[in-house]
């Protein structure tokens, strides 16, 4: 949004600590508290208004967030519409859902997709890195990294929901006897997995963010890496 731009940024610093709040306050810290309390009286738990709000707090605050941060960076309003749009399409989803029953074809196609997505990405990196110097390579470098850890978080997902600890197949896993030990350290490998990811994917926007502020022309025009 391009108009009343200083009061349109304070306003958008709000929006982001209040989401930033909400996300971490109630997705991660109350967390603490709902998690043990639901395995022992189970939904009850978070069944309440709080819960409800509780179990929104990652999905919504992360709109929050990016609605906050994109009034922040004076986006255009296309853009800021389109993450409104997208909020509403993501709460109506949570509310609709898909289905209750076991579809392979969407795990079997959404598996294809992302490996098709990150082989793309890497080799647009692999185009685009040789256009960007000093920090700003690193970024990408960074950045890159980070794509191999959530790739490799996706398949370990597979691992944990699909064939190995069946999770989504109950009966199959009894069937084969698989050890809760081989489903608790495969889910753990994810967490470690993606935190990385995480991890890698913001200190390279970091290091590509110092490079811009030394050189304004990092990272413009063909120079836009793919591991963004």
């Amino acid at each position: 949004m391009k108009t009343n731009t200083s009061t349109s940024q304070k306003i958008g610093a709000a929006i982001f600590a209040i989401g930033a709040i909400y996300m971490f306050g109630l997705g991660w810290l109350y967390s603490w508290w709902v998690v043990p309390a639901a395995n022992q009286v189970g939904s009850v738990a978070f069944s309440g208004l709080l819960g409800f709000i509780w179990s929104l707090s990652v999905p919504l605050g992360a709109f929050i967030v990016a609605i906050g941060a994109a009034l922040t960076a004076r986006v255009e309003r296309r853009v800021f519409w389109l993450l409104i749009l997208l909020l509403v399409l993501s709460i109506a989803w949570g509310i609709v859902g898909t289905s209750n029953q076991m579809i392979p074809a969407l795990f079997g196609i959404g598996g294809g997709l992302i490996t098709l997505f990150f082989i793309g990405s890497v080799w647009q990196w692999a185009r685009t890195r040789p256009t960007l110097t000093g920090t700003a390579k690193t970024g990408s470098d960074l950045r890159m990294v980070g794509l191999i850890f959530f790739v490799t978080a996706a398949w370990n997902l597979c691992g944990v929901f699909g064939i190995g600890n069946y999770v989504l197949r109950p009966e199959l896993a009894v069937k084969f006897s698989v050890p809760i030990g081989n489903t608790i350290n495969t889910a753990s490998t994810v967490m470690v997995l993606l935190a990385l990811g995480w991890g890698f994917t913001f200190f390279g926007q970091r290091m590509s963010r110092r490079a811009q502020a030394v050189d304004p022309q990092v990272d413009k025009g063909p120079q836009t890496a793919a591991a963004d």
